[in-house]
């Protein structure tokens, strides 16, 4: 999925990327509810009248960066049906999320796991799903389970993805992100783990 913004000149994205970046530092080190704009912006030296002239609060910004950090998960924007993908070879997306999801890991921690932001953790649910919707709508209705709803199937996949993401992080992640994505195409109960 790609963005319909129009790219911001080149001081709007230096702010963003200073802001963004002291955002996901302060969130290694306390939670979200701790933190002030001024926090952020002393810690990205950025004022706060710019931070407001972009920014209505912290949230905007948050929403901002994390859907950026989801476009670049769906890098390459091409909607294959299903029968595209198997386990040896799951969606580059699902592999991409949880590689993304390891290497800023405080974040994705303080986001999906436990007390994390429902505002995150709604965007990734509603992200997930759209792109499951234009890929289950390449496949005939017939060749879904139970003839499910495209919209209820695609939410299913994405509150799996999501839940699957929480337990990877909260156990140190003992699987590599490839096997990650391989589980969310297993068939249910099929293997203990990803293989």
């Amino acid at each position: 999925m790609k963005s319909s913004e129009p790219l911001p000149d080149l001081r709007v994205r230096r702010t963003h990327k200073l802001l963004w970046g002291a955002l996901m530092a302060e969130l290694s080190e306390r939670s979200l509810e701790e933190l002030t704009v001024t926090d952020l912006c002393e810690r990205a030296m950025v004022h706060r009248t710019t931070f407001y002239k972009h920014y209505s609060d912290i949230y905007a910004l948050l929403e901002r960066g994390m859907r950026q950090m989801l476009d670049a998960v769906m890098v390459d924007g091409k909607h294959r049906p299903p029968s595209a993908y198997s386990v040896e070879h799951p969606p580059p997306y699902f592999v991409r999320l949880f590689e993304q999801a390891a290497q800023h890991r405080p974040f994705y921690q303080a986001m999906v796991c436990g007390t994390g932001n429902g505002r995150f953790q709604q965007l990734l649910r509603d992200y997930i799903a759209a792109v499951a919707s234009a890929n289950l709508r390449a496949v005939p209705r017939t060749g879904l389970a139970v003839d499910m709803a495209v919209s209820m199937h695609a939410h299913y996949v994405a509150g799996a993805t999501v839940s699957l993401l929480a337990w990877w992080l909260e156990r140190d992640m003992p699987l590599s992100p490839l096997q990650m994505a391989q589980y969310l195409l297993q068939p249910h109960g099929a293997s203990a783990a990803p293989g």
